[in-house]
């Protein structure tokens, strides 16, 4: 890889600044088309936004409506609105770290520039630019991978014409992955511009500005997204088994700085969370430890002489196996101890919660009430097929069908060529076999003057023989030659390996002599001895300088090009050069025979040169296009599972997509390349790729909300006390919050243990429980106001998504009973009164024991009435 000049660099930033602009454009004007978000009134707007969009909302507009931006973060350490009546540290149980940064740069903006700014406009256009982040860095990821601009054009393309596929920012602006996937991406480029340098030999600017670039990406990703944690962990694992299967050597240094920049990311994480415990103990820190350690040992290891490689090698991968299976172990049972001893207050479940989704997903087990309502999520559900074959079929079918099209059409062309017998003419001829001679010449080391030897003029009949069964043809002449020179290895090459393994044992014999003269000296200071051991070795040593003299005439020029590569890679990966460059001893004797240009000025379209850009196989082998590939098919199992994810691998893949073509005809068949490419590009551009935006942009499919929401929060404002508790649906219950300010009890955060324990018990009312028992969960958890789903009481089961199945499926005994709500809704309930009802919501108010007497005495109806 060459070090880019400055045209290319800005030539780059230019396409990707454009991309960037135009993508911020885009997702902005199908929002407006979507919602029509300038019309609406603040209420219509806040009642867009439903989960836990919602609740970060909340938690912005704190930080935006105060006089300054540290009034609204003194807030977020105190909150018992969202959690009542328990008080939370937002800053250390939410990822809140988007909202931080957006927050205080809207105040700056408003202080100095805009006093009009509106906080949620400001807010949208902050989301919009991280998605043109995610353009940009893709476009850099596509152009490094397929060391083309064409590449990353390509991908940047095919990313806006499958744009449904990606994360839909247009749908849930406020989504976490939205501001930690351009954070993700980032580092993800950033690491295969590092392993790309350390493959080429290059090394970067500064270790401190690697390690300090990667702990920033990673740390911002871990403060936004709770998920980041996963991806990070499958990428350690393809870096650390790629350290020990992969040919290509990756480098103690830069593992070690590698898995540095995820400890320093996550503790950097965790002092700005004010200490979040979810951050401490995660399996990417554990691998990131274990990494850090298996590197250290190695460098250990690797400054002693070893007396069996295989040995080690075998110990290093039993290490890497083993190392974090007990990192993980331990991590548990420092967990378990710091729970007990009551140090650490371990209130999150959130690696059991995301292990019963997967169990949920893959195995098909329910294995509790909130698995079940997590996954029934209709973000979670799975891909629809025929979307996923009209993907597939434009990124994969259509472009290498017409590959195969045109290597068939190539094939059979040079089939043709090649059986059809072409007569050179005298001139063809004679120029041939003057290539053949002069090739001769050089090949051997002789002269015209040494071609009366008997010998030597049979070896150049025995070429022209060849030549003339070649039809002079000279590329077919080289093509035969080399075949034979495989078939059949000259001696010239057992002589080459017999002169290299002689320099290596005088080598040693010289370094066994060092260390003899320098014990020597250190005796003789101590103490007076004789001088017989230095003069002999000294003596041995000039006689091995001598026969080293006379051995190296013919390979000196050879032997310092590999000493300086052997001593530059020793330099980058802190191996030693036996243990990290082995060249195939064939290639020796190809670049010994390489012609050189004839004396007349005259070419020939004899051998080509060798670029500097590595060979076809050794691209494709590329630990930084190994890494990106592999990391697609991780991201690929996941999509599949669940389509809310599916915006990883569909990224992912359309960053690899365009390289495939590039890395097999791209130095050799370039305008093979560009031909078949423009031609898949152009036909994609008009189906589905046009068909798909302009989808976007005018859906017949979207309808905006119409369950009246905006109806029943109004009520909840003018009919309710400003203390008044709330619960209910994780889908509204923070928008009730967000629009009324009112106090709830649960939100959408159920990875959360206590969260999970709290929604369930506010599920309650669609069981078949006794209304008795529904009672005293919902005293104890001190609810006032509770919001239920009309739709969800039927008191009819249509599908496993039904939260009465989900009831049944967890209480079998009391599927004999009627269900709560619908009871609830048709019949007078000691203790719950309806307050009020529309097509979709109803609210019921809780009453106390005490009032529930006067009731009584004034001869409420009962429900057996």
């Amino acid at each position: 890889m060459r070090e880019p000049n400055l045209y290319v660099i800005l030539s780059h930033a230019l396409i990707g600044s454009g991309f960037f602009f135009l993508y911020v454009h885009h997702v902005r004007v199908i929002f407006e088309a979507r919602t029509n978000i300038r019309h609406l009134n603040q209420l219509e707007r806040e009642s867009l936004l439903r989960r836990e969009d919602a609740l970060y909302y909340t938690f912005y507009k704190k930080l935006a409506d105060g006089p300054d931006f540290w009034h609204g973060y003194d807030q977020l350490k105190n909150v018992t609105d969202i959690e009542y009546p328990h008080s939370v540290n937002v800053l250390q149980r939410f990822y809140v770290l988007p909202e931080l940064v957006t927050a205080y740069i809207f105040h700056i903006v408003r202080a100095g520039f805009n006093p009009s700014l509106q906080p949620m406009e400001f807010y949208l256009e902050f989301v919009w630019l991280m998605g043109g982040l995610t353009l940009l860095v893709l476009y850099l990821y596509g152009t490094l991978l397929s060391e083309n601009v064409f590449g990353g054009i390509y991908g940047v393309i095919s990313y806006l014409m499958f744009h449904s596929f990606a994360g839909k920012i247009y749908e849930r602006p406020l989504a976490r992955e939205n501001f930690a996937f351009p954070f993700i991406f980032l580092q993800m480029f950033y690491l295969c511009i590092c392993i790309s340098r350390l493959l080429h030999r290059q090394k970067h600017t500064s270790r401190v500005f690697m390690v300090g670039s990667m702990s920033v990406f990673t740390a911002c990703a871990l403060l936004s997204w709770p998920f980041s944690n996963y991806i990070f962990t499958t990428q350690i694992l393809i870096v650390m088994s790629s350290w020990n299967i992969c040919s290509i050597p990756v480098g103690l240094t830069f593992a070690l700085d590698y898995s540095l920049s995820h400890l320093l990311g996550n503790a950097l994480a965790f002092l700005i969370s004010h200490g979040n415990t979810q951050l401490l103990f995660t399996w990417q820190l554990s691998l990131a430890l274990s990494m850090f350690m298996i590197t250290l040992f190695r460098q250990f290891r690797n400054r002693r002489p070893s007396s069996n490689g295989q040995q080690g090698d075998y110990f290093s991968l039993k290490f890497l196996l083993l190392a974090p299976l007990f990192a993980n172990s331990m991590q548990g049972k420092l967990v378990d101890m710091l729970n007990r001893s009551g140090l650490l207050n371990w209130q999150e479940n959130t690696y059991v919660h995301y292990c019963d989704m997967w169990a949920y997903w893959v195995l098909q087990t329910k294995v509790s009430f909130v698995t079940n309502l997590s996954a029934c999520n209709p973000l979670y559900e799975r891909v629809a097929l025929s979307e996923l074959w009209q993907l597939v079929k434009t990124l994969i079918v259509k472009p290498y069908c017409m590959y195969g099209v045109v290597m068939l059409a190539t094939f059979f062309r040079k089939w043709r060529k090649s059986n059809i017998i072409t007569k050179a003419n005298q001139e063809q001829r004679e120029r041939a076999r003057n290539y053949v001679l002069e090739d001769f010449l050089e090949e051997h080391h002789v002269s015209m003057s040494d071609m009366s030897n008997k010998q030597t003029e049979q070896q150049l009949q025995q070429c022209f023989a060849m030549l003339e069964s070649c039809d002079h043809d000279y590329e077919r002449y080289k093509r035969e030659k080399a075949k034979m020179q495989q078939e059949q290895p000259p001696e010239r090459d057992d002589f080459m390996q017999d002169i290299k393994r002689l320099k290596a044992q005088i080598h040693r014999n010289s370094d066994k002599q060092r260390k003899e003269r320098e014990q020597a000296s250190e005796s003789n200071a101590r103490e007076p001895a004789t001088a017989e051991t230095p003069a002999q070795a000294k003596t041995e040593t000039e006689t091995d300088s001598e026969t080293k003299t006379q051995i190296e005439p013919e390979t000196k020029t050879k032997t310092e090009t590999e000493s300086e590569t052997k001593t530059d890679t020793e330099t980058e990966t802190g191996v030693p050069p036996t243990a990290t460059t082995s060249e195939p001893e064939e290639t020796l004797p190809s670049k010994a025979k390489e012609p050189k240009e004839p004396a007349n000025g005259r070419r020939r379209p004899a051998a080509r040169r060798d670029s500097v850009v590595p060979t076809i196989n050794t691209q494709i082998l590329n630990l930084h296009y190994l890494y990106s590939f592999i990391q697609m098919l991780i991201f690929t199992l996941v999509g599949l599972a669940v389509r809310k994810l599916f915006f990883l691998s569909f990224t992912q893949g359309c960053v690899i997509a365009p390289t495939v073509c590039s890395k097999i005809w791209y130095h050799r068949q370039r305008n093979v390349f560009w031909s078949v490419s423009l031609a898949v590009f152009l036909l994609s551009m008009f189906d589905p790729g046009m068909v798909n935006i302009r989808e976007e942009y005018f859906p017949t499919r979207y309808n905006q909300p119409t369950d009246d929401l905006e109806g029943m929060l109004e009520w909840i404002k003018l009919n309710t006390e400003r203390d008044a508790v709330f619960a209910g649906p994780i889908e509204i219950i923070g928008t009730v919050h967000l629009t009324t300010r009112r106090p709830i009890v649960n939100h959408a955060h159920l990875e959360m243990r206590q969260m999970a324990e709290r929604t369930e018990h506010v599920y309650s009312v669609y069981s078949r429980q006794q209304s008795s028992d529904i009672y005293n969960q919902y005293t104890q958890l001190k609810i006032q106001y509770l919001i239920i789903s009309l739709h969800e009481c039927t008191n009819e089961v249509h599908d496993d998504c039904d939260i009465l199945s989900m009831w049944d499926d967890k209480q079998p005994a009391f599927r004999k009973y009627p269900q709560f709500c619908h009871e609830l809704l048709n019949k007078n309930v000691p203790s719950f009164l309806r307050v009020y009802t529309n097509d979709n919501y109803g609210i019921i108010k809780m009453f106390s024991q005490s009032v529930q007497i006067n009731l009584k005495h004034n001869k409420m109806p009962e429900m057996s009435m």
